[in-house]
């Protein structure tokens, strides 16, 4: 299961279900398809620009992509 984490005014919060990305994308979905590197680039397609906007709870934030963080964890089983 993956979780996104962006660190929202000195602040990890997790985003993944309750706040989106570039337009109103949900955030699992914007970065499984802008994460990738065309053409042999070194800097994948979602961190070309020096920022990402992150809407989280009615306001819009604008963040260095170093304030992401993608984190996958593996499913316990019981």
């Amino acid at each position: 299961m993956k979780r996104i984490f962006a660190n929202l005014l000195g602040c990890w919060t997790d985003i993944t279900e309750t706040g989106t990305v570039e337009d109103f994308q949900n955030p699992l979905v914007y970065f499984e398809e802008n994460l990738c590197y065309p053409n042999g680039s070194t800097i994948a397609d979602c961190f070309k620009y020096d920022y990402i906007n992150i809407q989280y709870n009615g306001t819009n934030y604008r963040i260095h992509p170093s304030c992401i963080q993608i984190i996958e964890t593996k499913a316990q089983s019981q």
